[in-house]
This record gives structure tokens, C-alpha cells and sequence, in this order.
């Protein structure tokens, strides 16, 4: 689905990333965990094209849209075909300017579409992200954070990707709502088939969810297993203590869930 070999990027001659290799299939959830300033944020840009990287290789083959490969300096790719991305800060994320419907129908580029079949799609767009229609005429002022990011999700999920990148899809919101918006985003994976690479500080998130988790440590990979692999033996003393630390504060259960998946995550 998707492969990276040997990423690697350097801004002002300070390198940012090194050595980054991975690879996720089709309805995987690859979580990429690490302290702040390790590079989480920086690969989806330099995987988006909005970093130059000056060296590796990307194959992505989604199932929707023609393979992409990239090898050397890439630059502007601006989103891989049949991807999407779903930002921090949904608000920041949103047109404030428009209503919550104009922004989602804006995610599906297709001309051929007339202005009935696309208002179809955003009603169902916002269905399956549990939100009523009625909020399509909302600015992002005008609701909830919590709905904010469930009209991010649909703007994604309206044009039928078979990749999702997330960043720190959660970290907005209040643990109730981050519940809410977890399970929604699982079932529409299970629907659809969709990958998802999430950028997230929450190891008992990536525990439940994770099919692989990836560790940067100072732009660097620390660690790179299945999510069941690394919970029961991490591949360094710093990731050790990542998962020490998230149990003292209460996020992650001293013996971690099976995922409520597909099954085992499958080798690239």
C-alpha cells in the first residue's frame, strides 16, 4: 500500500529526518509516536510533499487511483493521490468563512458531479461521521470542537480515500469526545478499508487502535513494530520507558487489549 525506504530530510543543513523506513498495508492504522520535536508532524510533510526530501523512495498503490512513485528529491507533491489529510486543530483547519457543507464539498474534486449529487455526498459524508445535516450551514465558529473535527473527518472521507493521514486528531478535544471520535473513525476504517497513518502522543490510543507503531526519537526511528510486539517488548530502553510513563499516568492498562481489528497485522 505504502512503502518508504531511506527517507531523508535536511533544512538548512540541519538534518530533520534520517533513515526513515516503512511500510503499512491497506486497512492498517500505523500509529507514529515520540516525544515533541522528534519528527512526527515533518514526516507527514515530507510524505505530503510540503518538505523536500532529498533522499529515499515512496511507492503508494492505492486501489482508487493510479500508483506513485518517487525517488530522490521530491518536492509539491501536495498530497498523494487517493489520500487525504486531517489536521490538528480543526477550527485552524476550516474555512472560517464558509459553511461546514461548502468546505466537505470542496474535498471532492470530480467536475462531473451535478450540484444534487454532490449535496448527496456531503448529507452522507456527514452521516457517517454521525453529525446532522442541519450543521452543513454552520461556520466552523458556530459548533462544537468536537464537531469541528467530525466535519474535518467527513471532508476526508467525502471523496472516498483509500489513505488518511492524521495528526494528532485528538489532542483538541475532551476525553469524551476523543472516545466518541475514536470509535467513529475505527468503524469507518472496518467499512471501508481505509489506511490511516496517525501522528499521536497517546500510546493507550495507539494500543487499542494500532496495527504497527512507529517510534522517532530526534528524527530518527527508534522503533518500528507490530503494535502487540512493541507493547510486550519494545526494541529500545527508551521506548521502555514511553510506555513506563504512559501506564504511571494512567493512559495505558498494565496489560494492554487485543486490537479490535481485522486481526494481526500482516508484514509489508
Amino acid at each position: 500500500m505504502l512503502r518508504v525506504e531511506n527517507l531523508g530530510v535536511r533544512i538548512h543543513g540541519e538534518t530533520i529526518l534520517d533513515a526513515i523506513s516503512f511500510c503499512v498495508q491497506q486497512g492498517q492504522t500505523l500509529c507514529i509516536a515520540g516525544e515533541s520535536g522528534s519528527g512526527k508532524s515533518s514526516l507527514l510533510r515530507a510524505l505530503n510533499g510540503l518538505l523536500p526530501a532529498e533522499f529515499g523512495s515512496l511507492a503508494f498503490h492505492p486501489k482508487s487511483s493510479e500508483p506513485t512513485e518517487l525517488e530522490g528529491r521530491w518536492r509539491g507533491v501536495r498530497g498523494l493521490p487517493g489520500s487525504r489529510w486531517v489536521m490538528q486543530d480543526p477550527i485552524a483547519a476550516l474555512n472560517p468563512k464558509l459553511p461546514l457543507g461548502v468546505s466537505i464539498g470542496e474535498s471532492v474534486f470530480s467536475k462531473n458531479l451535478s450540484a444534487t449529487e454532490l449535496n448527496d455526498a456531503v448529507s452522507d459524508a456527514l452521516s457517517e461521521v454521525e453529525l446532522l445535516p442541519e450543521l452543513a450551514v454552520r461556520r466552523p465558529s458556530e459548533v462544537s470542537m468536537g464537531q469541528a473535527q467530525r466535519a474535518c473527518l467527513a471532508r476526508a472521507l467525502v471523496a472516498r480515500p483509500d489513505l488518511i493521514f492524521f495528526d494528532e486528531p485528538l489532542s483538541a478535544l475532551d476525553a469524551i469526545v476523543q472516545k466518541q471520535v475514536a470509535a467513529t473513525m475505527r468503524r469507518i476504517q472496518m467499512r471501508y478499508g481505509t489506511t490511516f497513518i496517525i501522528v499521536t502522543h497517546d500510546l493507550g490510543f495507539a494500543a487499542t487502535y494500532a496495527d504497527h507503531v512507529l517510534v522517532l526519537r530526534n528524527g530518527k526511528i527508534e522503533a518500528n513494530q507490530s503494535a502487540g510486539n512493541f507493547f510486550r517488548s519494545p526494541e529500545s530502553r527508551y521506548c521502555e520507558e514511553l510506555i513506563l510513563a504512559a501506564r504511571e499516568l494512567g493512559g495505558l492498562p498494565e496489560v494492554v487489549p487485543a486490537k479490535q481489528g481485522p486481526g494481526e497485522a500482516r508484514s509489508c
